[in-house]
């Protein structure tokens, strides 16, 4: 009984912690919208990929966990200016990772028809 105990009590607290790694109420659309008119877009490609010449790091696929991605918004360890909650609020940063997360990955060329011709 005890490790029955036991192991739920672990399974709970691996949950929560999994929890608080997401922010709650992000929408993707408010978050697409966001990216766009901050400006985000412009450093970091329009779906995360990374900018030309290095301007701004990837951010997609596989996005920082929720803690680093709010971290590194705000205390940004380069080039990128801070956006403290003056400028962008923690409902903005949640909906722009929720849109970082509502994007699909991009087919491999092998997959695209036009591409192997």
């Amino acid at each position: 009984m005890a490790i029955i105990v036991a192991t739920a009590a672990l399974v709970l607290t691996a949950g929560a912690a999994v929890a608080q790694d997401t922010p709650a109420g992000g929408s993707a659309e408010r978050g697409q919208k966001l990216f766009v008119d901050l400006g985000c877009f412009a450093c970091h490609g329009t779906h995360g990929q990374g900018g030309d010449r290095g301007a701004g790091p990837r951010i997609y696929p596989n996005p920082f966990p929720w803690p680093v991605f709010q971290h590194m918004v705000r205390k940004p360890r380069r080039d990128m200016p801070a956006y403290t909650e003056k400028w962008v609020s923690d409902q903005d940063l949640a909906d722009m990772y929720a849109y970082l997360l509502s994007l699909k990955a991009a087919p491999a060329a092998k997959d695209i028809p036009l591409l192997n011709r």
